[in-house]
């Protein structure tokens, strides 16, 4: 297999109050992607009493390229970029029925034993389950974020709703907890990228601190459990 392509249309559930596709709702369709390659390939949840493995994300670039509403047909693309001794990069980009690109993602996933819970090493079997196609999406790096101390906005609870099939907060829904913390003039302009790294989970009972911080143009919220550091969310 080489680029995965499916179609799909803009749900409800994906867009804003103006029905324009939002970037979790891009995520949330890339997603999708990434499972259903995966479980072509021989390697998602139905696989893990075969395998022992699963694949959980450590870092999401997200960028909305131009626009899509409610029930526009659109084509995702996916494809694994590099694949390295623990992790592997997938690229991924939504097209609109002129083929024009409405959004581009990249994401990172790491490889967890389902029987310790820890990092598994990416054997040659499963690299060789995957087609590498070596095409970025973005033509620069995300900006560097230097780390620093945010003054902290909310607390929210975990709720479960939260949590997914690995049993831990989804990695959507840290993006959910991190708009939260935007001041209303960002929220309500909106962004065009978001980049999440995943540091830590976020279990059931957990409460998460959401610290908001200014880096130049970058507005930061860093997720924090138990004085912790979780996750950073960065909005450009």
């Amino acid at each position: 297999m080489d680029i995965y392509r499916n179609h799909v249309r803009v749900t409800y559930g994906e867009v804003d109050g103006a029905l324009r596709l939002t970037h979790r709702g891009a995520m949330s369709i890339m997603q999708e992607a990434a499972i259903v390659h995966s479980s072509q390939s021989g390697y998602a949840m139905e696989d893990v009493d075969r395998t022992h493995v699963i694949w959980m994300v450590v870092r999401w670039r997200v960028r909305l390229t131009g626009r899509a509403v409610w029930n526009d047909a659109l084509t995702v693309e996916t494809w694994p970029r590099s694949m390295g001794r623990l992790t592997s990069v997938r690229n991924f980009r939504l097209l609109d029925a002129q083929d024009n690109p409405v959004a581009v993602g990249e994401s990172e996933w790491l490889l967890v034993s389902t029987d310790t819970g820890r990092v598994a090493r990416i054997t040659p079997e499963i690299a060789a389950a995957y087609a590498l196609v070596e095409q970025d999406v973005f033509d620069s790096p995300a900006p560097p974020l230097e780390p620093g101390e945010g003054e902290e906005v909310c607390r929210l609870p975990v709720r479960r709703s939260d949590i997914d099939t690995n049993h831990h907060v989804n990695n959507l829904v840290y993006l959910d907890y991190a708009w939260e913390a935007l001041p209303e003039d960002l929220w309500k302009a909106g962004v065009a990228e978001i980049s999440v790294t995943y540091r830590r989970q976020f279990l059931l009972g957990d409460t998460v601190e959401c610290r908001y911080r200014r880096q130049g143009p970058l507005h930061v919220v860093d997720l924090y459990g138990n004085g912790v550091l979780h996750a950073t969310v960065t909005f450009q």
